[in-house]
């Protein structure tokens, strides 16, 4: 039998070397078979609204995405070697010392996506990145990602590394429609490829990392230049004193300076920061090429109602924040068991394409704190355990061993004695969360800083919280976008299981043809549980009392609809978040100027002049929920989640009103922001906006609150 089997397994083994040197040799040929891309003829990329109703023809088209005239290419001659070498430095640091597939990067991505549970790092080369833009018209899968490294072996032995960095360089997408360097070099610079300086050249190569994005966010692209020079620096491709002198180089007045008008991405404005990601996401996944020379019929999750809702509650006429001197928000809401992005509102103007929901960084205050509380819980520590809220002074050892003295205080100067700690989520009181970090009497979290922030990453977090981190990070210091806020509190509404978040369920190519073929069907995945059900569904029953019974009642929606949630509100008032769930859907709130340096003080402190002017997140969720599932049937909370008991023990109210008081009782005493009268009762038509019958388809803590 082992002669056999020792026989069998050696005829296998030959047969698979045989295989596969016929597959190679295969591909050789094919390869000097591929010449030169060409630019293909345009047809248009289809982008879809999710269904309004049952029938699958009620989805509408909210983008058109189109190539123009705007594809230059240059000759490797007319390039610059410090473009080149721009590349090498942000792209793919080992490019010349690797053949087309770099075995090291393979490694150390591996490590990193399986420390992290998820694919959070690539290991593409250069080679393989222009294998994938210029000739791989096909979705990720096994079979695609061999056949990109074969390729891309095979195309080092038949050109030179240069050769590689110009085909690169003439195939990739720069944002603003322009598509190969020598058009990108015109479209931001109003010069050729052959002209551009160092400083320049790292423009070009830092808009690839979001060609959508950078291409019309000025400081945006400085500051990935400035990365992509630091890189060229520490790589050895500048000296000190040509770095500096490109740091200092000015960016051009108009950005872009001459940028094509009638192509790339168009739809209904009220979409257009949600299909704007849609692009680089599909662009990502098939290169340029294919997104552009068209075909593709997109599917995406974007719920019209919703959205329409989102836009008219926030800016449309009647918002409250209509006024043009009014704040800025953005709006995220998450289907929470299935990772699909409902609605989006990123921007007042709507022209700009910096995405406020997806790209802003913002302090997100006291919304932070319930991760503190998952920590605790995951310690053993009960949510009753009681603290003193009083004005606090910690000794704070740093990293570098100095000692630093802490002051802490609440809102108001608040100081309301002892107190639970689920109370304190309430009131969010900031003292006792800080005693809870600092582990005062023995009684908090053991490595307080480190356990938070290991919370936080769980639940979807991207920040550098440092290897030891800061305490003040409980009141919400570190900067989060309030995509990364709203998905981290879709997990917990999870019962605790982090969903990859979904944009896109389907993508058909050249759909309704004979050569019709799916590229991507969105599978319904498992997840990862990131915290234990049952925390999660302890901290949501805790949540629910935030909206009964402490500073977040505004949240309640009249129906009686039950709302977990938590408001935040960062130093000096310049951030105020609330970020809530029901039963199936999340929706993160953040309100602020897009433009940084102004308070909210006046809107929001009550001492303030314009206090209420505008209303609050609070408001903002609540009336939004309402105009977009207000005719749903009310749903509870599964598997025991009830609103807990008030601060002196009374039992909870029969709705979720924060008062006991109906839907009507209460809308009629509501104080709302402006706007909030006409937008009670208000109907909205999803469609109204699309009735064209072309778009119809078959550092220190501070005060937080």
């Amino acid at each position: 039998m082992l002669r056999v089997l020792l026989i069998l397994g050696l005829v296998g083994l030959v047969a698979g070397v045989f295989f596969a040197i016929g597959g190679y040799v295969g591909l050789v040929r094919s390869v000097n078979q591929l010449g030169t891309p060409a630019n293909i003829e345009t047809h248009p990329t289809y982008i879809y609204s999710a269904p309004l109703g049952e029938a699958d023809g009620s989805r509408r088209v909210i983008g058109t995405i189109f190539q123009g005239e705007n594809r230059k290419t240059t000759t490797l001659d007319r390039m610059p070697a410090h473009l080149l070498n721009a590349v090498v430095a942000k792209e793919d640091e080992r490019f010349r010392e690797h053949a087309g597939v770099d075995a090291w990067g393979i490694m150390r991505a591996l490590y990193v996506d399986i420390r992290a549970g998820e694919v959070v790092e690539g290991a593409s080369t250069i080679t393989q990145q222009y294998v994938r833009n210029a000739y791989l018209s096909q979705e990720t899968t096994i079979e695609r990602k061999v056949k990109e490294a074969l390729i891309a072996i095979q195309i080092e032995t038949v050109k030179s590394k240069d050769e590689i960095l110009a085909d690169y360089l003439n195939t990739a997408y720069f944002g603003s429609n322009a598509y190969g360097v020598e058009a990108a070099a015109e479209t931001y610079f109003n010069k050729s490829a052959s002209d551009l300086t160092v400083a320049e050249s790292a423009t070009l190569v830092g808009l690839v990392w979001s060609p959508s994005t950078l291409g019309e966010d000025k400081a945006a692209a400085k500051d990935q230049r400035d990365l992509v020079l630091r890189q060229m620096f520490d790589t050895g491709y500048l000296t000190q004193q040509d770095y500096e002198a490109a740091l200092e180089e000015p960016m051009p007045g108009e950005w872009p300076q001459a940028p094509m008008i009638e192509s790339g991405l168009t739809g209904p404005q009220i979409t257009r920061n949600f299909t704007e990601m849609v692009q680089d996401e599909l662009i990502n996944r098939y290169g340029a090429n294919t997104v552009l020379q068209g075909g593709l019929t997109v599917y995406t999750t974007l719920d019209l109602e919703a959205q329409q809702a989102a836009q008219d509650v926030i800016y449309g006429p009647s918002g409250y924040l209509a006024s043009p001197d009014a704040p800025d928000a953005a709006l995220i809401s998450i289907e929470q068991s299935t990772g699909e992005i409902k609605a989006m509102v990123g921007n007042r103007d709507q022209s700009s394409q910096f995405n406020l929901a997806t790209q802003a960084q913002r302090q997100p205050g006291s919304s932070f704190k319930p991760f503190a509380l998952i920590a605790a819980l995951e310690q053993g520590i009960d949510p009753s355990t009681q603290f003193v809220s009083e004005n606090k002074t910690y000794n704070v050892t740093l990293e570098n061993g100095g000692v630093e003295e802490w002051e802490v205080e609440n809102f108001g100067e608040a100081q309301r004695g002892p107190i639970s700690l689920e109370e304190a989520l309430w009131e969010s009181d900031n003292t006792v969360f800080t005693d809870l970090m600092m582990n005062v009497g023995g009684q908090g979290l053991k490595n307080g800083p480190q356990a938070v922030a290991d919370v936080a990453k769980r639940l979807g977090l991207s920040a550098d919280f440092g290897p030891h981190g800061h305490p003040s990070i409980v009141l919400g210091t570190k900067e989060q976008s309030p995509l990364e806020m709203t998905r981290a509190y879709a997990t917990i509404a999870n019962d605790g299981k982090r969903m990859e978040l979904t944009a896109i369920n389907r993508v058909v190519q050249n759909e309704g043809q004979d050569s019709e073929r799916v590229l991507l069907q969105h599978e319904q995945e498992k997840g990862v549980q990131a915290i234990d059900a049952g925390i999660a569904r302890e901290l949501t029953s805790i949540m629910l009392g935030d909206v009964v019974w402490g500073i977040a009642d505004d949240a309640a929606l009249d129906n009686g609809q039950p709302v977990a949630g938590k408001t935040g509100t960062s130093e000096n008032f310049f951030d105020s978040w609330f970020v809530g769930y029901t039963p199936e859907l999340t929706t993160g709130i953040w309100m602020g100027y897009g433009e940084g340096g102004a308070t909210l003080e006046d809107y929001l402190d009550p001492k303030g002049i314009y206090y209420g002017a505008y209303g609050s997140p609070e408001e903002i969720f609540a009336n939004y929920m309402t105009e977009a599932f207000g005719d749903e049937p009310v749903k509870e909370f599964k598997n025991g989640i009830e609103v807990p008991p008030g601060p002196d023990g009374q039992a909870p109210p029969s709705s979720q009103s924060p008062s006991g008081q109906s839907g009507e009782q209460q809308a009629s005493g509501q104080q709302g922001g402006a706007g909030t009268g006409a937008l009670q009762g208000q109907t909205t038509d999803p469609t109204a906006a699309y009735a064209d019958p072309s778009l119809n388809a078959s550092q220190a803590g501070g005060v937080t609150y």
